[in-house]
């Protein structure tokens, strides 16, 4: 699962954590979940330039589970 997280400061944090219990599992950035909308001819760039065409997020992202919760 994919949590943002804004702070009253307005600092914006994403990161990874366990679909089961909620525990962090790794940081990540905007790069990591950007996709492109399907049946759409917008060119989305990511903050390297590189072109995104997938048009959802990996299962890494959206089925997460720690070390504890994977056993």
């Amino acid at each position: 699962m994919i949590k943002l997280k804004i702070e009253a400061n307005g600092n914006q944090t994403l990161t990874k954590v366990c679909n089961h219990c909620g525990c962090h599992i790794d940081n990540l950035t905007t790069d990591d979940i950007l996709v492109k909308p399907p049946n759409n001819d917008l060119t989305i760039k990511d903050s390297q330039g590189n072109e995104i065409t997938r048009t959802e997020l990996p299962t890494e992202l959206t089925e997460c589970k720690c070390e504890e919760c994977n056993d």
